[in-house]
C-alpha cells in the first residue's frame, strides 16, 4: 500500500497516510491532528519503483 501526503488547511499540519488505493478514491483522509477531513488538501509526493533484475 502506498503512503499519500496531505496538508491540513484546518490546523496547518503536514500528514502521510498509508493506506491503500480503494481507500484513497473513497473517502477523504483525517487530519491525525484534528480529527477533519473537509479541509484536508492532497500533497504531491514521491515515490520509488523497485525492480528485480533476473539473472
Amino acid at each position: 500500500m502506498p503512503d499519500y501526503d496531505f496538508y491540513c488547511r484546518q490546523c496547518k499540519h503536514p500528514f502521510s497516510s498509508h493506506m491503500s488505493v480503494r481507500e484513497h478514491d473513497e473517502q477523504p483522509a483525517e487530519c491525525p491532528r484534528c480529527h477533519k477531513a473537509q479541509n484536508v488538501e492532497k500533497r504531491l509526493s514521491a515515490f520509488s519503483a523497485h525492480t528485480r533484475k533476473k539473472s
